[in-house]
């Protein structure tokens, strides 16, 4: 399966949100192996899971980029790379600018114990 037909726009998305799916909103940049947990573990029986790509402030990747990443996932059915006017169910923002931090201090830490 061509995973970037996951990837739809965002009347598509308000479409899937008022079926019933659940919505996740989230950086996912970058996307590392912790974050394929979490949206695992938000998926539902029958129930489509809908990933929303927000900006942070000064990405790494672009959002599309980040949507690919995210739509390779099994977890997830859909992916939107605008929010447009859904609110999510559920979070991720605060969490992602958190780890991203945590991430950059630690490869900080690495190259000036590498120099």
């Amino acid at each position: 399966m061509d995973t970037r037909t996951k990837i739809i726009d965002a009347a598509h998305a308000a479409r899937v949100a008022r079926e019933g799916a659940t919505v996740v909103s989230g950086y996912f940049d970058p996307m590392v192996a912790g974050y394929a947990e979490e949206l695992a573990k938000l998926k539902h029986d029958g129930k489509p899971l809908l990933v929303l790509i927000a900006n942070p402030p000064e990405p790494i990747l672009p959002a599309r980029a980040r949507a690919q990443l995210v739509a390779g996932l099994a977890a997830v059915d859909y992916v939107c790379d605008s929010r447009g006017e859904l609110t999510p169910e559920v979070t991720l923002e605060e969490q992602h600018a958190a780890g991203r931090e945590n991430l950059i201090r630690h490869v900080h830490s690495r190259q000036r114990a590498a120099s």
